[in-house]
């Protein structure tokens, strides 16, 4: 009689850890299934969704670098220009002064 007490005992024990186990792993299914949601957004937020016509952060990064340059292009251009247009007119008006004075 101790023994099939002794047994089932056991069993109880098997089936308690096959349980537990059973548990965390369906724990850990739902982890995994919540975490995978959290990537595919933090996927869509760096990348864009072209389906829903979302931008990604990487686009409007290289969007804004292309900008900038081009900002600081025509930033260089102006100050070359007004340089130039400085330097020309200085000369111009020395002779002008120059051959006014003769």
């Amino acid at each position: 009689m101790q023994q099939k007490t002794q047994k089932t005992y056991s069993q109880r024990k098997r089936n308690m850890q096959t349980l537990n186990t059973t548990e965390e792993i369906i724990g850990i299914h739902k982890e995994i299934k919540n975490l995978n949601g959290k990537i595919d957004r933090i996927l869509r937020t760096l990348i864009g969704d072209d389906e829903m016509a979302q931008e990604g952060l990487v686009t409007k990064v290289d969007r804004h670098d292309k900008f900038i340059e081009s900002q600081k292009l025509l930033l260089a251009k102006i100050t070359g220009i007004a340089i130039g247009s400085g330097v020309f007119g200085g000369v111009i008006t020395q002779l002008i002064i120059k051959f006014m004075l003769q």
